[in-house]
This record gives C-alpha cells, structure tokens and sequence, in this order.
C-alpha cells in the first residue's frame, strides 16, 4: 500500500470511530487538508510512544518538548516534528519524529556529556547508547560570555554564524550534496539549574525546514572561569560535515550503524498499528 492510500485510510478509520454513534454509520472520505491533520495527530501522539530517561537508574522518564514543526517533500515526508528531552533545564537527547513509507520514525541522537541516556518502549529497551553523541569543542578566541541573559543571546547567535554544515547525502557521485541553512533563532534557550553550566541553546541547519544538524552551544565553568563551547549532532541518515569559520571541524558517515547501542538510532513503527489505539 503507497502511503498515500495509507494515510487516506487512516483517516477514514478515525473519522468513523468518531461518527460510530451516528444512526446511519455514514462518512465521507476526508479531504487532504483533513488527512495532514490526521497525519500531524498521529505524530504528535508517536512523541509520547517511548520514555527516555537520564540514566538506567532512573525512575522518572524526562519531558519531551516540541521545539520545531517541518515538512520535507523532497524526501517525501509530508510532516515532522523535532523534540528535545530536558534533564534540569538541559537537552539531553533530540529526535525528529517523522513519516515515511508507512512508518513514524523516531531518529533519536544523543546530546549528552556521558553516555547514561536510556529509552524504553514499556518495558522494551530500544535505545542505550554506548557514547556521547556529542563532542564539545572551545570555541577558538572568543570573549567570556556576558554576564546578562540578553548579552549572553546576541552571543549565542554571532557564534551561530560563525558556523555552517552541509548535507553531503548518500549518492557515491555527491548529486545530493547540499548547503544547510541556519534557523537564525534558536530552537531552544536553555532553562539549566547545573551549577557549571551558566547558558546554552540549540540551533539547526535545515533542508527546506527539515532540521539535518544540530549546533549546540554552551557556556561552561573551565576553571574558575566560563567559557563559551560548541559541538554538532547529526539529525539525518545522511553524511553531514560541520564547519567553523569555514574549515570542517566535524564530519558524520551516511548510515550510521543500526542499533540499541548506537548514538543515533531510528526506532521506526506502522502508522495504521498506532491509528488504531
């Protein structure tokens, strides 16, 4: 079944569940706006599907937040969403939520300092990686951070532009390959209660608005001072790179190995299997 029949489908199922109570049982068939609407309400459910936690030994699972909406009809999938997981006002792990071929992925990247970060699937471990997904690196000559908040935020976004990635993609002659641009304004500020950790956002370069990479930005106590740091994370399948002042300081290979263990994983499930919850 194409995923168009698909998701027509699915939106047919939900309507008459809605109508069952009607006399004559009778609906029509939605329109497309309607079936986008269908679409969004499945993903938007598929950010709660599993539970990710700052380490085995926690009890709590950590919030998700939804700080990005895209769609990439160049890589057809019509609806997406980015989500961060929050641990004491820091991200910890990020994942788009997306279709595809009759399926939502979760492509779940870790941003954390360790390598504690666990999700579950009930009681079902699907993701424990073994790693950082993140590696931060000083930012080369820049000022301490501000002492204000604002300050701190016009700094976040001049060292933003300093930045840039591009898509290098999964054909051997580089047809794909792509410049990302920079969402200007940060997904999320962070809202860190850690001692050390005095400020932080993340940014995105996107295809269209679909996010590939991540920019994390971070000032931390070095010392008995802060300093201001920056690491990359892939949010694609796809090679990346990532460059400062226009000289490549991270790199990403297409089709990271599949796994629990892995620090970029995509869990995937049916879309009709969850429609009908």
């Amino acid at each position: 079944m194409n995923r168009a029949v698909c998701l027509i489908a699915v939106s047919v199922l939900l309507v008459r569940l809605a109508r069952a109570d009607e006399p004559d049982g009778t609906s029509q068939e939605p329109d497309t706006a309607s079936t986008q609407r269908t679409l969004r309400e499945l993903i938007d459910e598929a950010v709660n599907w599993y539970q990710v936690l700052p380490s085995a030994t926690s009890d709590t699972p950590m919030k998700p937040r939804v700080v990005l909406r895209y769609v990439n009809h160049a890589r057809e999938s019509s609806s997406g969403t980015l989500v961060l997981w929050l641990h004491q006002g820091r991200p910890e792990a990020a994942a788009t939520v997306y279709d595809w071929q009759d399926r939502i992925y979760h492509a779940f990247v870790s941003l954390s300092r360790d390598s504690r970060l666990i999700a579950r699937d009930g009681p079902t471990v699907i993701w424990q990686p073994a790693r950082p997904g993140i590696e931060f690196m000083p930012v080369p000559d820049a000022a301490p951070p501000s002492d204000t908040d604002a300050g701190r935020l016009r700094e976040m976004k001049a060292l933003s532009g300093l930045c840039g990635s591009t898509l290098l993609g999964w054909k051997v002659d580089l047809s794909d390959r792509e410049v990302l641009r920079l969402l200007t304004k940060p997904l999320y500020r962070y809202e860190s209660r850690a001692p050390d950790l005095l400020d932080g956002a993340v940014f995105a370069f996107v295809q269209g608005t679909d996010p590939e990479t991540l920019l994390v930005l971070e000032a931390v106590r070095v010392g008995d001072r802060y300093e201001w740091q920056y690491g990359f994370a892939r949010q694609s399948a796809g090679a990346l790179d990532g460059r400062f002042r226009d000289r490549v300081v991270w790199t990403a290979a297409k089709d990271p190995r599949a796994g629990k263990v892995d620090s970029f994983s995509s869990p995937s499930k049916p879309i009709l299997d969850k429609s009908k919850r």
